[in-house]
């Protein structure tokens, strides 16, 4: 497979019902300021910063009860989409791949059904 980029963290999210309050809940935490923006539906914490970024947004469909309430989101650097096919050979389920406004990721379940994501590098 030859030399790569590490797998690292790359955010945190969390589907909720109000990002922008939720996000400013985490803003206080961290002792971090929410991102310019921040709105009910979206808002993050640190996205132009150094470490991981906290995101917050509304799911398109109903808000997820008991587990998996926060999603790991692995920040795959310019080998990205291997990483993502290398975790699928070890067993991760490939649930979609995505792209909105150039940010770019795929969706998985780990082999016991909880979801996290791979994301390209962001747009420069």
């Amino acid at each position: 497979m030859g030399a790569r980029d590490s797998m690292k963290v790359g955010m945190y999210s969390f589907d909720c019902r109000d990002a922008a309050t939720l996000a400013g809940f985490w803003s206080a935490v961290l002792m971090r300021s929410v991102d310019e923006g921040a709105t009910s539906a979206f808002a993050t914490i640190g996205f132009a910063g150094e470490g991981p970024t906290w995101m917050f947004h509304q799911p398109s469909g109903e808000l997820a009860s008991g587990e998996n309430r926060l999603m790991l989101d692995l920040g795959g650097e310019n080998d990205w989409a291997e990483q993502a096919d290398r975790v699928e050979t070890l067993g991760a389920e490939r649930v979609s791949d995505n792209e909105v406004d150039g940010i770019r990721w795929v969706v998985f379940h780990d082999p016991e059904g909880n979801t996290f994501r791979i994301f390209a590098p962001r747009p420069e």
